[in-house]
């Protein structure tokens, strides 16, 4: 494990930034599965399903996406109004604490919890995880969403096979490792979604406690 984990830059480490993508994943899945599928991060399908219900006069459909929209934003915002103020190392470890409430609030909640309200919170949270988390081993990358990841998996290793550029092996492994992750995520969610329902989220939840608590006493054992 410690290889994974980088002392120095503890918030890079490959193995949360593996932790945090796989939970991306899972509970973009479980929000598009669950809530008609309207996405929880990833806001490029949201802006097109947005378009798509103003076309078709859908306005529960406008809401759904819109309010996706707005709560990634605010959270997105959250993250940098909590860097400038808050007085602690310890910052990082606040921005999870949204995402760790939401995911195990929902998990209490019936089927028939009203989308309008749960997205949105589900977004925010997505939106503050993925603004405290966005480097793995010093590349640029998004625990919630991959197009990306994809974009930047496929230049680095063409890079490396056809231009023999070694300096991009680790970052062509880094990306692809996040790709898999990510996908792994959103098949494990959705095949499990028929079985445990809204307790769903709680398996991606978890993760993302198990990356706070590891990246907490990471930071504490650094300052040792």
């Amino acid at each position: 494990m410690d290889k994974l984990i980088n002392y120095q830059k503890p918030a890079e480490a490959r193995l949360f930034a593996l932790l945090l993508t796989f939970s991306g994943g899972f509970i973009d899945a479980f929000t598009y599965i669950k809530c008609g599928r309207t996405m929880a991060a990833a806001q490029t399908g949201n802006i097109i399903f947005l378009s798509a219900a103003l076309a078709n006069h859908n306005f529960l459909g406008v809401v759904d996406r819109l309010g996706s929209l707005i709560a990634f934003i605010f959270g997105l915002a959250m993250v940098s109004i909590l860097h400038a103020h808050l007085r602690t190392d310890y910052w990082r470890v606040v921005c999870l604490l949204p995402i760790l409430l939401v995911g195990a609030i929902i998990g209490f909640l019936p089927d028939s919890f009203p989308d309008y309200l749960m997205v949105p919170a589900v977004s925010f949270g997505l939106a503050m995880q993925s603004a405290a988390f966005s480097k793995i081993e010093g590349l640029g990358y998004n625990s919630v969403f991959t197009s990306g990841s994809v974009k930047k998996a496929a230049v680095a290793w063409s890079e490396y096979y056809f231009h023999h550029d070694r300096s991009q092996r680790s970052a062509a492994f880094s990306y692809l490792m996040i790709v898999i992750c990510f996908t792994l995520g959103a098949i494990i969610s959705a095949q499990l979604l028929p079985f445990f329902r809204m307790k769903t989220i709680w398996i991606a939840t978890f993760l993302i406690l198990v990356t706070d608590s590891s990246y907490y006493l990471t930071k504490k054992n650094a300052k040792k």
